[in-house]
């Protein structure tokens, strides 16, 4: 796994990332909202963990649907994350990986609060599409 996860950042930094072919939402996938309060003080460096682990996560994690972040327009401190994750166990290999376990230890001083919603899709025909563009 570690070799794995290597190799996509050398590809990321070189811009030839292939997206990692997802799997569809089996019955026990997982849709959650993560809120997320970050002290002020580490808001940029917080960023800069949040956006690579999600990448990667996007990037290599068959299981991972969706990592969508987005922050609070009057207090950009209070950000929400949509994660949607194949099935229980895609969320149990993307917590186990180096990826996140390098952004969990990384941040926990940076974050003031945190929330985790598990929510359920009001329109299930509604299937969202999360990729992440390729640099040019």
């Amino acid at each position: 796994m570690r070799i794995k996860y290597i190799i996509t950042l050398l590809l990321m930094l070189t811009g030839l990332v292939i997206q990692a072919q997802k799997l569809e939402m089996q019955s026990d996938g997982i849709m959650r909202l993560s809120k997320i309060e970050v002290y002020p003080e580490y808001l940029d460096e917080y960023l800069q963990y949040a956006l690579e682990v999600g990448e990667v996560s996007l990037q290599t994690e068959p299981g991972v649907l969706t990592m969508y972040p987005v922050a609070d327009k009057d207090n950009p401190c209070n950000i929400t994350i949509l994660e949607t994750y194949a099935s229980e166990e895609a969320y149990k290999d993307h917590i186990a990986s180096p990826h996140f376990r390098k952004y969990k230890q990384g941040t926990l001083h940076m974050v003031k609060t945190l929330i985790l919603t598990d929510v359920t899709p009001l329109n299930p025909n509604n299937q969202l599409l999360n990729i992440i563009k390729t640099k040019e």
